[in-house]
């Protein structure tokens, strides 16, 4: 049975309210971060076409937790906005069942783009320490690729190199 319902569009204000985020940050104290619609909207499609180089059609991977700022934005907002593709990924970065995850999800839905942060990628490197689990998969169609969240370690950013 398939039923097809037509939902109007909600207007929004570009200063309502979009979320409020709540975190301790440095001070060990629950604070909430609130975003209006307009400003992040704004940001997100910016740096989806002027940072990370997206265009309509592409995909882009944001491997994080949907709760945190880059999980939720470039996730749903940004890559929805900008008309890409965007993967929601279940599992860690190893033993999901291997080191060979990200390179698996990479291949298997072509994306162009994967944004995720240097732990994962230390935890990749120390299972698969000379990358032997990248020849099991096409990766022509990853161009780029971002760390952020925290320090990229030099040992780290050789591996990957």
């Amino acid at each position: 049975m398939d039923i097809a319902v037509e939902i109007p569009p909600v207007h929004v204000k570009s200063n309502d309210l979009l979320y409020i985020l709540y975190t301790s940050g440095t001070t060990g104290k629950p604070k909430g971060v609130v975003r209006d619609n307009g400003g992040h909207a704004v940001a997100i499609l910016h740096s989806m076409k002027h940072i990370y180089g997206m265009q309509p059609g592409d995909t882009f991977w944001a491997a994080s937790d949907v709760g945190w700022v880059v999980g939720h934005s470039y996730i749903i907002y940004g890559t929805l906005m900008a008309g890409c593709t965007t993967i929601m990924y279940q599992g860690k970065p190893i033993n999901t069942p291997d080191a060979g995850a990200f390179w698996r999800v990479c291949a298997k839905y072509k994306v162009n783009v994967l944004f995720t942060a240097p732990t994962a990628f230390r935890a990749i490197g120390k299972e698969d320490p000379d990358g032997d689990f990248l020849k099991d998969y096409d990766l022509s169609s990853l161009k780029r690729l971002y760390l952020a969240g925290e320090r990229l370690d030099p040992a780290t950013y050789h591996w990957l190199k």
